[in-house]
């Protein structure tokens, strides 16, 4: 079993973890954002100071670590993480990987072979992201609604390979709550083990046969949309989230809000997604779900020790 995460300051020990945020992300930026004349340059005083102000708050509630699986090509910034991490005193683990096909496909990549991609996560795994030299921790896999594409299949082909070789962990992108056993079924189907997948975005499926399969195939389920009001209501998350524990799955299940704390382009129709707060996560949300009977270790499990196991490649 692992005892040390790569985070972006360096390597961390697992038994050091307290409350972990599992998907979240502090800069984003969708692919090419910077072709647009009004954002000719990365604002870093401004992105500084809503990152520090989210990430000392987090600090303030427990927080020691903070997984942002911020695919290669949607602004991802791991020197900025870095020197935010510093700053807060709050771990950041970045991530290797490609976006969904529909979002992030770029052509430069668009035809390469599932080993080809998997050299491209494993040349930043082992050598490290940009001048830095940053090393991720963790390897992203994301699918569009309802279907995996080929290119998709080729990049879970590669995040499956990349992670057997590292032993890296992999953590996934549904879109509306389609695709998650198909992706957990792909990743052991490459030997990727169960365990060391988690599923994100299963709140947007409210049919609780969907979060069943994905555990009835061993992986790991993110609840991690709080507050998103695009994706789905907190009332009916709060709902289906309580049922899962009720049902006895708090050991495999995380929760958090898939938050950005900095924007690089705000989005058409005034989508800023900065105006959600995970720190609610904390005040609102685990409240509510003790008013819901969910116990204290229920939280615990949820916001500490299945990450512990999650990392470490411990059984559930």
């Amino acid at each position: 079993m692992y005892t040390t995460i790569q985070t972006v300051t360096g390597l961390f020990p697992i038994d050091k973890l307290e409350n972990v945020l599992m998907h979240e992300h502090i800069v984003l930026g969708y692919a090419g954002w910077f072709y647009d004349p009004r954002c000719t340059r990365f604002d870093h005083d401004a992105a500084e100071k809503k990152t520090l102000d989210r990430l000392k708050r987090l600090r303030d509630c427990g927080v020691n670590l903070v997984v942002d699986p911020c695919p290669i090509e949607l602004g991802r910034n791991p020197g900025f993480m870095q020197e935010m991490s510093v700053k807060s005193g709050v771990q950041i683990m970045c991530s290797t990987g490609f976006d969904l096909e529909a979002r992030g496909c770029l052509s430069a990549f668009r035809s390469a072979s599932a080993e080809e991609i998997r050299d491209i996560y494993l040349y930043e795994i082992e050598n490290g992201i940009g001048p830095e030299h940053i090393k991720p921790g963790i390897i992203k896999v994301a699918t569009g609604y309802g279907e995996i594409t080929d290119y998709e299949e080729r990049c879970i082909h590669a995040a499956a390979m990349a992670s057997l070789s590292s032993g890296l962990p992999v953590i996934t992108h549904t879109e509306k709550g389609t695709m998650g056993p198909e992706q957990a079924q792909a990743l052991k189907r490459y030997g990727v083990a169960a365990n060391r997948c988690l599923i994100s975005h299963c709140c947007a499926n409210s049919d609780l046969r969907y979060q069943k399969a994905i555990f009835d195939e061993g992986a790991y389920v993110g609840f991690d949309r709080f507050g998103n009001s695009w994706h789905g209501d907190d009332y009916f998350r709060l709902a289906m989230l309580t049922a899962l524990i009720h049902m006895g799955f708090s050991e495999r299940l995380f929760i958090g809000t898939d938050s950005v704390a900095f924007l690089l382009k705000t989005l058409p129709g005034d989508r800023n997604y900065e105006h959600w707060d995970p720190v609610r996560l904390f005040e609102v949300i685990l409240p509510q779900l003790k008013e819901r009977g969910v116990t204290d270790q229920d939280i615990k499990n949820m916001t500490c020790d299945n990450a512990k196991r999650f990392f470490t490649g411990a059984p559930v």
